[in-house]
Formats: structure tokens, sequence, C-alpha cells
């Protein structure tokens, strides 16, 4: 396709849109979001739907049609109206509430359209299949699924993404840039969010959610994952059935979280909700990666008492340094310590300009308050986790967009878990799997009391230490700090006795250097790398650098 032929797609596109926008009573927005001018549209608003805003409660009322608009306007718009839920720190609560009803239940395709793309993609699939269902088990915007049953009798379930899909998001994904693109050049639009960033890890994730070889890989690394602790499985993959437009996987026999409210013994949901929390928490605060969207359609419970995870398109990933503040937040958050809660927020956000800490610190402290009391005591983690975004956008500090996605998926865990037992206490499940991070990765050698008790403060020591030592070193080579040393009453050998005491302290500082590698490079054992491990390696390279400076420095003197 030419690019002319490309760019009047584009504005065909967005002129539909508009059309969709001004249908759903939505029209300011084509001039707010720039698509009159972008895209050179004619004939909207000419009588005045274009202009004005709404009082409150008229908007309140018109945002209950934003579902079915972002519904109609296809599988990138629902995607993105999912995204925008999870973004409760500048999004008011009413209208996140009402992009969380997108069901993206959607018209299934015929079987004879969804048939010829299997056919495109497994030649004589008929070689492997012994029969496929016509009738869909579910239609989603991006794919529908069909059961199945191979040759050898085994059943499975067959996803099948939808045709002219990646032609249509990709489409889309181009008006939604140039809206980006114009956004972000507005002052009032920068003060709340980087637009730009934001679009461009929706963008990604959209993209690796619509391959189902990527998602056919997250469901092998969790199948690995979870067998660890016997918690929860995946369905098995059939690797020859599947690439980027089918996945073929095990058929799992079970019922949602909904079914089982009503249908389990109490107390046998009260143990599904703890495996299925218990879970979740293990792959967020131990494997460094989790499940993105753990809602109640996306996890099966079976008749043996089995948490079976579904559909891993979605999927958030944590780097070890932020596990280890994950680790400290929920630390702070059992104890109500404000003040590393707010130290740990400082360093995982960014910030700029001047910041009220007393009016930080006493919002934070009030979230705090609140969580634990009108819970009493059993604080609902995923809320807490938007607030604490809530007061930080609020005092101009910025939370990393991977976050987000990390405060949703947590919401919807902890909101399932609560419909098998409303009693369930997060941070008591979460409580033994920090403890065997700590001991894992920190403190293997300290008793688990011992780890509670100190674990923030030597953390808060250790990284004012580390952050200290560079700018220290640094002064010494430079000559600007100097180690204090007084002897009186011995001018005449001040020379050499100088040299001899500057050598002594060098060797000295030297050897608290190997000591301090040698103990973090020990704290640092265990299956997941931390900061304070690599940090050792760090300090015996420059003690051993530093020492054969040294011994340069004392044989060069020995010559002279």
């Amino acid at each position: 396709m030419a690019t002319w032929q490309r760019e009047e797609a584009v504005r065909q596109r967005a002129s539909h849109i508009a059309g969709v926008l001004v249908r759903y009573g939505f029209g300011f927005l084509v001039n707010d979001l720039g698509l009159r001018r972008l895209f050179s549209l004619t004939g909207f608003c000419r009588s005045g739907d274009c202009v004005g805003r709404f009082k409150s409660e008229e908007f309140r009322r018109l945002v209950q049609k934003l579902p079915f608009m972002l519904e109609e306007l296809g599988p990138a718009f629902v995607k993105f109206g999912q995204f925008l839920s999870s973004r409760q720190d500048i999004i008011p609560m009413y209208v996140t509430d009402a992009l969380k009803r997108l069901q993206e239940k959607m018209t299934p395709v015929p079987f004879a359209r969804i048939e010829q793309i299997i056919i495109e993609n497994l030649p004589g699939y008929g070689d492997w299949f012994d029969y496929i269902d016509p009738e869909p088990l579910g239609v989603a915007s991006i794919a529908q699924t069909h059961a199945a049953r191979l040759k050898d009798g085994r059943r499975v379930v067959l996803k099948v993404r939808k045709p002219e899909v990646i032609n249509q998001i990709e489409l889309d994904l181009k008006v939604l840039q140039k809206i980006v693109d114009f956004l972000s050049k507005q002052p009032e639009v920068n003060k709340l969010i980087n637009i730009e960033t934001s679009f461009a890890i929706f963008a990604h994730s959209l993209r690796k959610e619509i391959d189902f070889s990527v998602e056919a890989g997250n469901i092998q690394l969790f199948q690995h994952l979870l067998a660890d602790s016997g918690l929860a499985r995946t369905p098995q993959v059939e690797w020859e059935l599947t690439n980027e437009n089918l996945l073929t996987m095990e058929y799992i026999e079970g019922i949602s979280m909904e079914a089982a409210v009503e249908g389990v013994d109490p107390t046998e949901r009260r143990q599904l909700a703890h495996k299925f929390l218990e879970s979740f928490l293990r792959q967020v605060l131990l494997y460094g990666v989790f499940h993105g969207d753990p809602h109640s359609g996306n996890v099966r419970l079976t008749a043996a008492g089995e948490v079976v995870y579904l559909d891993f398109g979605i999927v958030g990933r944590i780097d070890p340094r932020m596990m280890e503040r994950l680790i400290e937040n929920f630390i702070a958050v059992q104890n109500a310590d404000v003040e590393t809660l707010i130290n740990v927020t400082m360093e995982i956000g960014h910030f700029s300009g001047e910041i009220n800490w007393q009016n930080y610190y006493e919002d934070m402290a009030e979230l705090l308050y609140m969580s634990q009391n009108m819970t009493h005591g059993k604080i609902e983690l995923g809320k807490m986790i938007f607030g604490m975004m809530q007061v930080s956008q609020k005092h101009g500090i910025h939370i990393p967009e991977r976050l987000l996605l990390l405060g949703k998926a947590f919401a919807i865990a902890e909101g399932n878990a609560r419909k098998l037992d409303p009693d369930i206490n997060f941070l008591e499940i979460s409580r033994p799997i920090i403890l065997e991070f700590l001991r894992k990765n920190l403190m293997p050698q300290m008793s688990e009391t011992a780890m509670l008790a100190s674990a923030l403060d030597v953390k808060k020591k250790l990284r004012i230490a580390f952050s200290e030592l560079p700018a220290f070193i640094s002064g010494l080579t430079r000559g600007d700090k100097k180690i204090p040393l007084e002897l009186s009453g011995m001018d005449f050998i001040g020379d050499k006795l100088d040299k001899s005491i500057n050598r002594i302290a060098y060797s000295v500082i030297i050897a608290s250097m190997l000591l301090a590698s040698s103990i973090m490079m020990h704290a640092g054992e265990g299956p997941i790398q931390s900061e304070i491990h690599y940090t050792g390696y760090y300090l015996l390279l420059i003690s051993l650098g530093a020492t054969v400076y040294l011994f340069f420095k004392i044989f060069r003197q020995v010559k002279k």
C-alpha cells in the first residue's frame, strides 16, 4: 500500500471514530483530542455537539456509555479502555469503574472463516484433530476459542486470532499515536502523566498480546514457576499446533470463582482462596513475573481443588531491585511505618519541583491509618497501592508505569480471593513469603524474628552508606578528603612518618572494603542476585585496584 493510501486509511478511520464519539455524546472530544485539526475532518459538530462541557451529574451519566462506545470502536479501544481503568491515580474513580465493565463480549466470527484460518496455519489439520466444535467456548475482541479433540483422544482448546485483527489494531494505533502526539504538547496533560511513555507501554503490550506464540511462552514459563509450590497450575501447550495465530492447549474442566461461591463448601472455598492468593503473591514477591489480568474469567477451580490460571496475554515483570522495594513496602505497611513507606516510594518514583514534605507525610499517614482502621487491620493492599499512587501524584511524585499493572493485578486478585473468603488477610498470607524472600536473598543466616525486626533498618543504612562511598573514595583520591591524624612534637620525621601513616590508613580502608565486600557477596547468595551481592563484587574490584596501586607506590618509594 502506498504512503498516501495508508494516510487516507488513517484519516477515514479517524473520521469514523469522530462520528462514534458524537453519536454517544462525546462530541467535545473531537476538538479536545485534536481529531478535527489532525485529520482535517469536516461535517462534524454542526449542531454544537463538539463544544461545551457537562455538569458533574450529567457527565457521570454520560460516562456510563463509555464501555458500549469502546466496544463498538473495536479491539484496540477495548484494550485501551482496560488499560485506562488502571489509572486511578489520575482518572476519577467513577470513570475507571465504568471502564472496568468492559466485557469484550463480541459477535462470533462464523466457523467457516475460523476454519479457513486454521487451514492457512495448519495445512492438513485433520491429521491432528479428530473434532473441532463449531460453537465457540468464548468470543473476545482479539480471538475466539473452540473446544476440540485430538486424534489420540485428548481434549484441547483451540484459540484462534480473528481475521483482520492485526490490520485493524495497527490502524487504530496510528490514529491514537497522532492523538497522543497532540496531547503531549498540552502543559495541563504533562502535569498529570507522561502520555507518550504510557501509550508506548500500552502499544507494546497490545502487540505482544496478539502474538499467541508469546502467550504460549508465558504459559510454559508459569508452568515451571508454579510447579515449585504446587499451589496452582496452567494448561499444557501443544507446541506443534501453536503459532502466532493459533494456540492449542490442554482443556481443563473447572468452574469460575463466582460459581464456586454458591457451589463449593465454605471450608474448601477458604482453602481455594488462600491457594489462589498465595500463588499470586509468590509470583510477585519471589518470581518477579506475574499474571497481569487474574480476573475470575482467567482463573478456574477444579473438582480436585486445583487453581488453574488461563490467558497469559498480559504478563508483568519486576526486576530484583523493584522486588526488594516491594518487600520493604509490605513490611512498612505491616508495621504502620509511614516514614519508610515514603522513603521507598520516593526511591521508586521520580519528581521535579518543590514538594511539601510535611503535607505528603500527613496524607500518607492518613491513608495508612484509614486503610488499617476501616478494614479492622485487614488492609486491602490493592486499594492501598492505588491510594499511594494517588497521594504521590497529588504531591508531584510520579510512580513508574510498570507498577500500574501490578497495582491493577493486586486489586483484581484480592477482589477475587474475597469472593471466596471475605475475611482473607492479604498481609498475613504475604508474611511467610516475605520471610522466604529475605532468607534466600538478603539474610540467609538470620532468624525469622530478627529478619522482620532489622530488615528495614539494615537496608536503609546500607543504601545510605553505598550512596556516599563513591564520593568518599573520589574525595580521597583527589585529595579533597583526608583522614585526620595529628602527631605533635615529631616534626623532625614528619615527611616520612606522614607517608607511612597514609599508607597504613589506606591499608585499613582497603582491608575494610575487602571485608565488607566478602560479607555482602555472601549476603547476596541465592536464586535471585540482589543489589547487595553486586555491590560486594564492585567493592572487591575497587579494593583489589587500590591494593595494586598502593603496592606500586610503595615499590617506587623503596627504589628511590
